[in-house]
């Protein structure tokens, strides 16, 4: 039976929910939800749909809050939010032993806007702490599975990017990645509707172009007739549906299978 630990304080304003294997030891996925960085949730039925997938399939989850931004301003909480992912790791870290998952083997899952900040975790690593003058410990999760994350600001439609060139190039994951002077990353399971119309399908085509240029292994999943926001179980206006549960937790499978150092 799912032992589910809500409400969990991982900083002075922000939470976590705690989905738990019976397995101890198991490895650990930190799930981000979408959004827009202006709305969304630990409660969102996305993240709570993966929670449930992942524990059914041997794993713990843990779906976290982060700040968010006012309406007008969807950058107006940048870099804040990526400071809340990074406390919620350390959190996470540290209590790995109270709840018995296996932090050395942990992966990280984004919708929308969490699929950017997990990217940006990831490809920015201390680098991006560091330039804006963040001390924080990072860790490096062993993989990455994202649906429809925006990779490059610089490049998205005017209603969707900042009004400042500054903020476009460090919130973009891409930026990161090709400022990188380490070619090894975590693999990333990326899946984009063929019909998204809020990140562009070009997004998609960017990060796997960027990722596979490097040596990392991109596995993609182009989603025909979905737009934006679907879950990995799901069905659309039209009444088609698609499952996805399969390809997410074999790749997981893959991945957090054995220890990291």
């Amino acid at each position: 039976m799912t032992s589910q630990i809500k409400d969990l304080a991982y900083s002075e304003t922000q939470q976590l929910d705690l989905y738990l294997a019976e397995e101890p030891n198991r490895p650990l996925v930190v799930c981000l939800h979408g959004g827009g960085f202006i709305s969304g949730g630990k409660d969102d039925k996305r993240c709570m749909q993966s929670a449930m997938l992942l524990v059914e399939a041997g794993f713990n989850c843990a779906c976290i809050t982060y700040s968010l931004a006012i309406p007008e301003n969807r950058f107006s909480m940048w870099p804040r939010n990526l400071y809340d992912v990074a406390d919620a790791l350390c959190w996470l870290h540290d209590q790995a032993p109270k709840y018995g998952y296996d932090f050395s083997r942990f992966g990280m899952l984004g919708y929308s806007a969490g699929c950017c900040l997990a990217n940006l975790y990831i490809q920015g690593g201390k680098e991006v702490f560091d330039h804006f003058g963040y001390t924080t410990l990072v860790f490096h999760p062993s993989a990455l599975a994202g649906f429809y994350g925006p990779y490059d600001f610089t490049g998205r439609q005017l209603d969707r990017r900042s009004v400042s060139d500054e903020i476009n190039r460090y919130h973009s994951p891409s930026y990161w990645l090709r400022q990188s002077k380490t070619l090894a990353a975590p693999p990333v399971l990326h899946i984009q509707g063929d019909l998204d119309c809020v990140v562009y399908p070009d997004q998609h085509a960017a990060f796997q172009k960027d990722y596979e240029e490097r040596g990392n292994s991109f596995n993609a999943v182009i989603v025909e007739g979905f737009g934006h926001s679907f879950a990995p179980r799901d069905s659309n206006e039209h009444g088609k549906s698609i499952d996805l549960r399969t390809e997410i937790t074999d790749f997981f499978s893959r991945h957090l299978a054995e220890k990291t150092d």
